[in-house]
């Protein structure tokens, strides 16, 4: 099956090809080259117009996730013989990820490989309004980038933080 990956924003110049690489890298430690997914690149106003529609929080963020399958146990993946063999949708506020990591004096190619992390967990059913939902996701995370720096020599660490469970 196929991952998209759109730069549908001009703000912010990015390195499209390794963020494809690490895309196709996250869905091969996930074990999820079965399932459609799209990764697409916005900008602030973009991302904002859609946290606003569907989160009703009428800001920007960092990514938004829009699962295929709604009602799925963390960590668990539906049949991807079936019709609809397909993870979902994930769009990138790279405007407002850039932003961030000049705050914090972190590079951009670095910080996109987790939140990419972070929203796959979202499309396979993980979640963090509540602590245990935190604890839960951040456990994934850590998992999931612990292989990808075995695969690309990193040092990524999931960003989510315990006072964040409804971000």
């Amino acid at each position: 099956m196929s991952a998209v990956v759109r730069n549908l924003q001009k703000a912010v110049e990015l390195n499209l090809p390794k963020l494809k690489a690490d895309v196709k890298a996250i869905r091969r430690i996930l074990r999820v080259e079965r399932f459609d997914v799209s990764v697409v690149c916005v900008d602030n106003k973009e991302v904002q117009k859609m946290n606003r529609i569907y989160r009703g929080i009428d800001e920007p963020t960092d990514v938004l996730s829009f699962p295929a399958h709604e009602n799925l146990k963390p960590g668990r993946l539906p049949d991807p013989w079936s019709d609809l063999a397909d993870l979902g949708d994930m769009f990138l506020g790279v405007e407002y990820i850039l932003a961030d990591c000049q705050r914090h004096n972190a590079d951009l190619d670095d910080i996109l490989p987790v939140i990419v992390t972070h929203g796959f967990c979202h499309l396979i059913g993980y979640n963090h309004k509540t602590r245990e939902q935190w604890q839960l996701m951040h456990e994934r995370e850590l998992k999931i980038l612990e292989q990808f720096n075995k695969l690309t020599g990193q040092n990524l660490r999931p960003l989510t933080g315990q006072s964040q469970f409804a971000r």
